[in-house]
């Protein structure tokens, strides 16, 4: 897992304000990289010490989901299929976040996109790395981003929360108020800081 306190590159430009792709050889968290005007792409990568076939699962299987991510109340594993994901975390006003789409990708075990009215693509990319996998999450959504720093936050979180599930961890979501203090406000408070709230 990467320290969140490293100091990763924010959005890399090529001649003439042109965006590149990111270096997924690197491990970073919290990159946001623009690719055309209209949206902005939060880019995460994370290694894992077990293999592609271990973590697959928890993208796509809904009781592994809600392990680390969010409850699969539809997840029509094939593309074109139907996913309807609700955050069992809740917002400020202690509602949860339901997000409505389809899966628009579908590669197992490598790839899975899920394209969502509430938090844009969704897209996850698996391959092998020294014994273990690397995973880039792409997160797709229209710019301008507001609450930049909560949404690299979140998905910053989740992502540790996958590190834990793989560990035999799942997330207590009823533990929720403790969590959002202890470890989601000071990887808010960093992106804050780098980004703007």
């Amino acid at each position: 897992m990467t320290d969140p306190q490293s100091d990763p590159e924010p959005e890399r430009e090529g001649a003439a304000g042109q965006p590149q792709d990111l270096d997924f050889d690197i491990d970073f968290d919290g990159i946001v990289q623009t690719r055309v005007a209209q949206h902005r792409t939060l880019c995460f990568r994370r290694h894992f010490d077990v293999p592609v076939a271990s973590v697959w699962p928890h993208l796509v299987r809904p009781e592994l989901l809600s392990g680390w991510l969010a409850a699969a109340d539809t997840l029509e594993p094939a593309a074109g299929g139907a996913v309807v994901l609700r955050w069992l975390n809740t917002d400020q006003q202690g509602r949860p976040t339901v997000a409505t789409g389809t899966v628009s990708g579908w590669d197992p075990p490598t790839l899975v996109e899920y394209d969502t009215d509430i938090h844009g693509r969704i897209h996850f990319e698996l391959q092998d790395e020294g014994g273990g996998s690397a995973l880039a999450l792409e997160v797709t959504m229209p710019a301008p981003v507001d609450r930049l720093a909560t949404y690299l936050a979140g998905w910053h979180l989740h992502l540790d929360y996958l590190a834990d599930a793989l560990d035999g961890d799942p997330v207590d979501w009823s533990d929720w108020d403790r969590e959002l203090a202890e470890r989601w406000q000071p990887l808010y408070e960093w992106y804050a800081a780098r980004y703007g709230g």
